[in-house]
């Protein structure tokens, strides 16, 4: 027998086609720990490989750039009371180009200039319609960051006025098939529209930068504004709203840097941040961070893409556990055929080698059964996360590399235990009948079980916290009342003009309650802002008050409480002349109580002058943007002309909605020209600041309870094999009286404990990774005791119910059945 074993180790293909027909046997001798086994591994690396897909994805963003580890993004610190302004991720406009002619360490800069218009209306031989994400941009902007071109030359599309650079979906909504390269197209960004040639195509790339169509900085708009306009031109402290990248050259240190480019910032600008009253510096992100973990965006991608492979890995563990916990347990079965090939000779390498070979059979035919399941849950798993997620190009690679190394880490992981743990029976006692299971195993079963319930705890928690989170945010008191608010976005010159008529025709349909307009609406970030200072102060002591742009009734209409003053009357000509209505915040950072500013002057310094504004009103505290932000200083004003609105609310009847909308579009088209017609409801606006979060938190309660069904398959497969063992003892407990209820608590209390053990354990971790995610909002739910309660007592009820079918079964049977063999 030796002799056949030393020839089955020279020549090892009899003996691996001889392992893979006694793991087949295995597993079909024991069908049920086999299929619990596979059940759970093939919906572990199927969840695995799903949020593996998604991380991948999100890593991808900024990945095409050239030489990116060169790429930088130029930011701005402040220190000063410009609150809410502490970061920004730009700059004022020389600052950029100023930078590359001065410093050598600089190879190559760029502007990015936000247009004047959000949405941009676009027209070519009667086809019409609006596209956001324009950017006006610096001809040197391909040199810094890199897109590829179907048509055209990226070295020379900017370098002209007039010319436009246009995404492939942009140019196919316009020309479908036909080249787009040197045709027209009239672009009206907020005021009339002016005649651009396309000079490229791009293919959209992933990137932070999600931009349909780049204009040449060389043309009109805003453009001209940072080119021409002395306001903007030659600003060095204010005015910061350029973005601006660049290149370093090789070899050159980005903290180096930084302290050259404060250098130059000070040579000229230091008499223009004196004179607005403010400390600023400058500093470099990089590119490649910008998506994920950009501090000055507040971007909290990474925490989230921590969460999910957090999730991805103990979904894995989870079902490794199942594995070795079911594996371990139901050693008993295969005691004596492991003594009896000791016996015969087998080495206990050889014994490793088998029981590895059997954990390796079930996780390949859980990977197969997996990638069946990613390809079915893909297009759901899209609709979940919002991505768009297809195999192709990279992530097939990748893909099958996660294959290759789940499949072993896996297989490893799941049956390395096992293997040790039963190569290690003495055959002697096994085949005399004294073998028993050892203290260590039951005891590591003990804590495997527990970690898995400590695991499934601290997810239900973070669902229920984050589930709290979002419907405190849906349903908190904003300061302003959104319900039934129509915006209408004025995006053209035509249809700015022609606000005060629309206004006057809305107002006397019956279904319209009112009619206002604003430029920047709840929802949306105030990017105009003045710092004002008290009579007797001065810019040093200025404080930053972001501006707002609104119409006569702007705040009834919203329902913002007026705590102090007046509001502004109808007459646009006595109230623009400097009158201004602040927020309780405001009034809080002057140190002046909201009676006491009525009538109060406030003054702002810009380039020697001096410009008088005076407080007519303070309002009450609202929440302008996302619950995330804290409240910051605003204030009202009302414009000259009523072409500065960029939006007219609407607020109308909730009976009928579809018949108002109806009468307003038709109002619309008789009067405006030139735009077609949109809206939009402010409700859904302001809810759309959270669809990252209510995406993230739809992955986290989808893969927590998935997680949860993992761990009743491992449960219900130990709860079987415990029943299975005390059969005979149920027996004779049944024959000395036990009741049904009796038994099945026996059976359960065990369980039970363990459950409650992984609650205390699970408690303060949840307690604590959820006050974390909590200091991202300024606004947050508490954590109460009631949320890990909720998620205990679940656990404990689910764990119960896993382990009742089979306590009832054991509970049920015939003793005299169980008994007859004593």
């Amino acid at each position: 027998m030796a002799l056949i074993w030393l020839e089955r180790a020279t020549n090892p293909a009899p003996m691996l086609h001889n392992y893979f027909k006694i793991a087949l046997r295995s597993l079909m001798r024991t069908k049920v720990y086999s299929l619990i086994n596979i059940s759970g591994l093939s919906l572990g690396i199927a969840c695995c490989l799903l949020l593996s897909l998604y991380v991948y994805d999100e890593f991808g963003y900024d990945s095409h750039h050239a030489r990116l580890d060169d790429l930088y993004r130029i930011d701005t610190q402040f220190e000063a009371n410009l609150v809410g302004f502490d970061k920004l991720g730009s700059v004022s406009p020389p600052i950029p180009m100023t930078l590359k002619e001065e410093l050598p360490e600089i190879e190559v800069a760029t502007r990015l200039v936000p247009s004047f218009s959000n949405q941009n209306l676009i027209q070519y031989e009667g086809n019409k319609f609006y596209e956001p994400n324009a950017l006006v941009a610096d001809s040197t902007l391909f040199d810094v960051l890199t897109y590829e071109f179907t048509e055209g030359n990226p070295k020379k599309a900017l370098a002209d006025a007039n010319t436009v650079v246009i995404s492939e979906a942009m140019a196919k909504k316009l020309f479908g098939s036909e080249p787009a390269l040197d045709k027209s197209i009239l672009i009206s960004q907020g005021g009339d529209p002016v005649n651009y040639k396309i000079t490229g195509v791009f293919k959209k790339p992933k990137s932070f930068l999600d931009v349909n169509f780049f204009t040449s900085i060389m043309s009109e708009g805003s453009g001209a504004y940072v080119r021409n306009d002395p306001e903007a031109s030659n600003e060095w402290a204010g005015q910061n709203f350029v973005g601006g990248y660049l290149r370093l050259a090789p070899g050159h240190s980005k903290e180096a840097v930084e302290k050259k480019i404060n250098e130059v910032l000070v040579k000229y600008g230091s008499e223009d941040m004196k004179a607005l009253g403010i400390t600023k510096t400058l500093f470099l992100e990089p590119v490649k961070d910008i998506y994920l973990k950009s501090q000055v965006d507040k971007s909290q991608r990474i925490t989230y893409i921590y969460v999910i492979v957090s999730i991805a890995l103990f979904i894995l563990v989870l079902a490794c556990i199942n594995f070795m916990n079911l594996s371990t347990a139901k050693a008993t079965k295969r005691a004596s055929e492991i003594g009896i090939r000791k016996v015969m000779g087998a080495f206990r390498s050889s014994l490793i080698r088998l029981i590895l070979g059997e954990a390796m059979l079930v996780v390949m035919i859980s990977i197969i059964i997996s990638i069946l399941l990613v390809q079915a849950a893909l297009p759901v798993f899209n609709h979940l996360s919002g991505k768009e997620i297809t195999f192709s190009g990279g992530n097939i690679i990748f893909f099958g590399a996660a294959l290759i190394i789940l499949t072993i880490v896996t297989g490893v992981a799941a049956g390395s235990y096992p293997a040790f743990y039963i190569s290690s029976f003495q055959p002697a006692e096994v085949l005399k009948g004294k073998f028993k299971l050892s203290s260590a195993s039951g005891t590591l079963r003990q804590a495997l079980v527990v970690f898995q319930f400590v695991v499934a705890i601290v997810l239900v928690c973070g669902m229920l916290v984050i589930s709290r989170q979002l419907s405190y945010m849906k349903d908190k008191d904003l300061g302003f009342d959104p319900n039934a608010k129509i915006i209408v976005p004025l995006r053209t010159a035509d249809a700015k003009k022609k606000y005060e008529s629309l206004r006057s025709s809305l107002e006397q349909m019956s279904a319209i309650k009112g009619v206002s307009a604003v430029t920047y609406p709840p929802g949306s970030n105030i990017f105009n802002d003045m710092a004002f200072y008290l009579e007797g102060g001065n810019m040093d002591n200025a404080i930053l008050n972001r501006r707002n742009n609104v119409d006569a009734g702007y705040l009834e209409q919203l329902g913002i409480k007026l705590i102090a003053g007046r509001t502004f009357s109808p007459n646009r000509e006595n109230e623009s002349k400097g009158n201004l209505i602040i927020n309780r915040t405001s009034a809080k950072k002057f140190g002046v109580e909201p009676e006491k500013m009525i009538g109060q002057k406030l003054y702002f310094d810009w380039q020697g002058k001096t410009y008088s504004f005076q407080v007519i009103g303070v309002m009450e505290d609202y929440n302008q943007t996302s619950l995330k932000d804290p409240i910051i200083p605003i204030a009202f004003e009302v414009p000259e002309s009523q072409d500065r609105y960029g939006n007219m609310i609407v607020s109308v009847n909730t009976q009928a909605f579809s018949e108002t909308i109806a009468l307003i579009e038709d109002t619309w088209k008789k009067q405006v020209e030139d735009a077609p017609f949109e809206y939009t409801f402010l409700d859904d606006n302001i809810q759309q600041q959270y669809e990252e979060d209510r995406r993230i938190s739809s992955i986290i309660t989808y893969f927590t309870a998935i997680a949860i069904i993992i761990c009743c398959l491992g449960l219900y497969g130990l709860s079987s094999f415990m029943a299975e063992r005390r059969l005979k003892e149920i027996g004779v407990r049944k024959v000395m009286g036990a009741t049904v209820a009796q038994i099945m608590s026996m059976m359960s209390r065990e369980f039970v404990k363990l459950v409650l053990l992984a609650f205390v354990i699970a408690s303060p971790l949840a307690w604590y990774a959820m006050n974390q995610w909590l200091q991202a909002f300024e606004y947050k739910v508490a954590l109460d005791v009631t949320i890990f309660i909720l998620a205990g007592s679940g656990a404990v009820a689910i764990a119960l119910l896993t382990i009742s079918y089979e306590s009832l079964k054991a509970a049920n049977a015939d003793p005299a059945r169980t008994l007859r063999n004593e």
